[in-house]
């Protein structure tokens, strides 16, 4: 089988070996995908910093006998900024948190992947909570998972069916996005059947 190119967004890496890593991405073309990165914790490494989580990266892959083999990685955005505030790094693992747990495998998905990009972008630019209450509409609506209470449908059907620019100029009330991230999190822990790592953490923070 002939190699191929893709870009997508790092969610979850492991150690293997003694240099290697395994890197759970959520890519354009193919989804959910597992990527085996050889090499890369050598410090002679070229594509180490590449594949760092949450890195946005052009990869170049071929197909191995367990695993898609990383032969060449380019990094389009790091997004930085959310890597260096506590608080935006929690909210954004969040989010990569969402994806793995909630996508399958191979399933190319790129309304999804366009909406993962974006809500990184301006969780970057200007954070804000209902970007993120947008996402968790968004991702749920994507795969079929959306059931919202009567007293939240009215914001949740906006932020499912609003583009992100009137998302970002969205204002609710404080009871009203109280209720909507309760909703949400009822939702979302009972589709992944357990607790979301990175909601224990916000609660420590």
């Amino acid at each position: 089988m002939l190699g191929f190119k893709t870009e997508g967004i790092i969610l979850k890496r492991r150690d293997f070996g003694e240099a290697d890593r395994i890197l759970t991405v959520f890519s354009l073309h193919r989804g959910k995908i597992t990527v085996l990165a050889k090499g890369v914790r050598r410090i002679t490494s070229r594509r180490g910093g590449n594949v760092e989580l949450l890195n946005r990266v052009q990869m170049f892959l071929y197909p191995g006998k367990n695993f898609l083999i990383l032969t060449e990685a380019i990094s389009l955005d790091t997004f930085q900024k959310l890597k260096e505030d506590l608080i935006l790094s929690t909210y954004a693992f969040h989010i990569l948190e969402l994806v793995n747990k909630l996508t399958a495998e191979n399933q190319e998905n790129r309304d999804l992947y366009s909406h993962l990009v974006e809500v990184l972008k301006r969780l970057s630019r200007k954070p804000r909570q209902i970007l993120i209450r947008a996402f968790e509409v968004k991702i749920l609506s994507n795969l079929g998972f959306a059931a919202f209470r009567a007293s939240t449908s009215k914001v949740s059907a906006q932020l499912e069916t609003g583009s992100w620019d009137e998302i970002e100029k969205m204002e609710i009330q404080e009871k009203q996005a109280l209720e909507l991230e309760q909703t949400l999190r009822y939702t979302i822990e009972r589709v992944i059947e357990g607790k979301l790592k990175s909601r224990q953490f916000l609660k420590k923070i």
